[in-house]
């Protein structure tokens, strides 16, 4: 073997020793040639969730692992994950976070790994009102722009970790942790919190979900005395 091959068998080795990346790959348009092409250089061990029936799915795949929809959309699966990766965060990705509605399987995750204290980083260009991109789109009302600045605050209070491609693959190569969050963010619950662990719904700060509150109220009418 050469001494390039070597290299490059050591470098591999220690790539398969590491944690892997959770990269959720939704359908939102914008760089993602170019996103996917510095992903394949990163260095990174990425097990890949792709999010419904993408035109680039194959591209994706290559990246590394590809794991089976029906097991990462119904619970974050368990590998020890360094952090989990969100390429394309748009708006309607970010307010079904904030909200707690949680409607799509991506945001559950999300959800799941916050809540477990796993890394979670997301390019911010797409919700950004002064990227790049949404440049070339036009520029946005200014009201509105503040309302979308107001947006990426709001979601690095609930801790997740905005930046450039350049500043995520940097926290990941120097280990990402996940921040401290604030007491005064409000952390959603879900009905499997509800379900996992009761006493979480009667914090004097829990917020629940439209779906957790629905569940408590017919658990509780099904609990009244006759």
């Amino acid at each position: 073997m050469t001494e390039q091959q070597i290299d490059r068998l050591v470098a591999q080795i220690l790539q398969r020793l590491q944690p892997p990346v959770l990269v959720m790959v939704t359908a939102a348009e914008g760089y993602r040639h170019e996103i996917c092409q510095r992903l394949a250089r990163c260095g990174e061990r990425l097990h890949l969730a792709l999010e419904g029936m993408l035109p680039d799915s194959e591209r994706w795949a290559s990246l590394g692992e590809t794991l089976p929809a029906e097991s990462w959309q119904r619970a974050l699966p368990p590998a020890p994950y360094k952090a989990l990766l969100l390429p394309f965060l748009d708006y309607p990705l970010a307010m079904d976070l904030l909200n707690g509605t949680l409607h799509s399987p991506v945001a559950q995750r999300v959800h799941d790994a916050l809540c477990a204290g796993i890394p979670v980083l997301a390019l911010r260009y797409l919700c950004d009102p002064h990227s790049e991109l949404n440049a070339l789109r036009g520029e946005a009302d200014s009201a509105y722009a503040a309302h979308l600045g107001t947006t990426l605050t709001r979601l690095a209070e609930c801790g997740i970790m905005l930046g450039s491609l350049n500043d995520l693959l940097a926290r990941l190569e120097a280990g990402a942790k996940a921040p401290t969050v604030t007491d005064g963010t409000r952390r959603y619950l879900t009905v499997t919190d509800i379900v996992n662990n009761p006493a979480l719904a009667d914090s004097p700060d829990a917020v629940l979900t439209d779906a957790a509150v629905d569940f408590l109220k017919t658990q509780r009418k099904i609990t009244l005395p006759r």
